[in-house]
């Protein structure tokens, strides 16, 4: 309890039954993540933005109020503040407001194209109290990369970038890679160039129907090349977590990664996220103990899709929202009480009856470890709770015994 950050997680779940009750999954009192989408503006075009950022919109937090918004973060105990864009780098008071977040209690994070961290700016992040650093790195070839950054010699640049953050040695680099049928074949090259690179860990994300990304739905995977991916991953995974090989690999906005890793291990390896892992590094650095049979435990009330229940998004103008990609305002942290948001709203009240999922998920056994995208099910159906057409697997349903 000594540590701050996991003493407002505990908190923040303690409070969280205060007022849902016990709950599968168990919702939080505000959320312990937020990741900030702190500015569209980004030096890069990429085709598969979810944000489609580029320039400057209105309305966009002034120093002052992103300063306010972040002590109104920080006095709600919130645990983990992400700064994202866009490209938060174009800002020059991100680290003014990256100093403030810390100051504020809150562990924080920087995802970024990586295309702009140099000696210098790497140095600056650290100082000011960036503990991870995520950057995207779409392939292990320089036109690969590029054709998704959508901008000749980014590569160089990214991988630069990679090099300035390991050399200066942030808790944490990670490397994420956005798979499309362009790049599916250089999963194992990414992610073997991530670790030659240093790199401790490795995201694989996929396409998202959203801003630009819309326009790239085309070049999506098909269903036997993600069932591929997702088995490579778990693989490295399995390796990382039990024979302390290799860099960790986890998948978003792939709940059914979850699923693969519980299901092939015999509910031995949990991959439902980083912290329920339960092989993570970080519980063995800080406890010296490998704790996956606890951890596990909790697997039914913290894995699958963490929107509105521990994970929201915040927009350039301080709109929270049910996760990043989610075009759907749901009050301004600026305006209104964030718990109140998080508790009173009726999208994120709907979005949390989990056991009332419809179509394949609602049918399927491992709800309770993936639970399916919940973006991705009302991006296609309009309903928060409809079955997550991204799934590879279809329902798993127990086999009976006659």
């Amino acid at each position: 309890m000594s540590d701050e950050l996991i003493r407002r997680s505990m908190f923040n779940v303690v409070q969280g039954i205060h007022h849902f009750g016990l709950q599968e999954p168990q919702p939080t009192a505000i959320p312990v993540v937020i990741v900030w989408n702190f500015t569209n503006r980004c030096n890069l075009n990429c085709l598969h933005c979810h944000q489609s950022s580029g320039t400057l919109r209105d309305g966009e937090l002034s120093t002052d109020e992103a300063l306010r918004a972040i002590d109104r973060m920080g006095a709600k105990g919130v645990s983990i503040l992400t700064f994202s864009g866009g490209e938060p780098l174009v800002r020059p008071d991100i680290y003014d407001a990256i100093e403030r977040a810390r100051h504020s209690g809150m562990l924080c994070t920087i995802a970024s194209n990586g295309t702009l961290m140099t000696k210098e700016v790497v140095r600056k992040l650290k100082a000011a109290g960036i503990r991870r650093v995520e950057i995207g790195l779409d392939g292990c070839r320089p036109e690969t990369h590029d054709f998704l950054r959508n901008q000749p010699g980014a590569f160089e640049r990214t991988i630069e970038g990679i090099r300035n953050c390991v050399e200066e040695g942030f808790d944490e680099v990670c490397a994420t890679m956005t798979l499309h049928s362009g790049n599916v074949d250089e999963l194992e090259g990414t992610v073997k160039l991530a670790e030659d690179l240093g790199v401790n860990r490795f995201y694989l994300n996929r396409l998202i129907p959203a801003g630009r990304g819309k326009n790239l739905m085309g070049l999506d995977v098909t269903r036997e090349q993600k069932i591929k991916a997702l088995e490579f991953l778990y693989g490295r995974f399995a390796s990382s977590v039990l024979r302390d090989q290799g860099i960790q690999c986890y998948c978003r906005g792939m709940t059914y990664y979850g699923r693969l890793g519980y299901e092939r291990s015999g509910g031995r390896v949990y991959t439902v996220s980083e912290a329920l892992s339960g092989h993570s590094r970080m519980w063995r650095q800080r406890y010296g103990t490998d704790i996956s049979g606890l951890v596990g435990k909790f697997v039914a009330g913290f894995g699958g899709c963490s929107a509105g229940i521990t994970y929201a998004g915040l927009t350039a103008d301080g709109f929270l929202q049910p996760c990043v990609p989610a075009p759907v305002k749901l009050g301004n942290i600026l305006e209104e009480d964030l718990e109140e948001i998080w508790i009173n709203n009726e999208t994120l009240r709907y979005m949390r009856r989990r056991n009332q999922l419809k179509g394949a998920c609602g049918d399927c056994s491992y709800n309770f470890v993936c639970g399916g995208c919940r973006y991705t099910a009302f991006v296609q159906s309009g309903d928060w709770l409809a079955a997550d057409p991204s799934c590879p697997f279809g329902p798993h349903r127990p086999s009976r015994v006659a």
